[in-house]
């Protein structure tokens, strides 16, 4: 009895001695798992938003001359860099949060801040807007793209 009091007291301050080396170290910000992005098809996507729009929040990270130009109709312009402030006012629940960037690189990492600060209801689209372009679906903007045809000495 006396030698299974004594094992329970070794390994409850076995247990308690790592807790503090792992908090009170560096050991601490170690990442043993990387985290996950949750990516999301374009077309599945963009046939969820329009079926029904009001549960999702869709958010181009691109700097505003980026998104002016172009951008995937149905997103709001919200530049990476002010994802700082406006983490207050995003929802944490009851609407997905959908990411788009270029290519998926800067919504990757806004993902990650905004994962960082509790949200767990957002994600990615692949491939960002090249990947939405590629795919044929809607866009709005102020790039004009001229057919080829359609393509004169008198237009050059």
């Amino acid at each position: 009895m006396i030698r299974l009091h004594t094992l329970f007291v070794a390994i409850a301050v076995a247990v308690i001695t790592t807790a503090a080396l792992i908090y009170f170290t560096p050991l601490k910000h170690i990442t043993l798992v990387e985290p996950t992005i949750f990516d999301i098809d374009p077309q599945a996507f963009q046939e969820k938003l329009a079926a029904n729009p009001e549960n999702y929040i869709f958010i181009d990270v691109r700097p505003e001359s980026a998104y002016g130009k172009l951008h995937a109709k149905g997103s709001i312009n919200m530049p990476l860099h002010t994802l700082y402030d406006e983490r207050h006012t995003l929802p944490k629940y009851g609407k997905e949060i959908v990411l788009i960037c270029s290519g998926g690189r800067a919504s990757g990492v806004g993902f990650s801040y905004l994962e960082h600060y509790g949200f767990k209801n957002i994600a990615r689209i692949e491939g960002g807007i090249e990947n939405w372009v590629i795919e044929n679906l809607p866009t709005e903007g102020s790039a004009l793209v001229i057919p080829e045809s359609d393509i004169s000495p008198a237009t050059l």
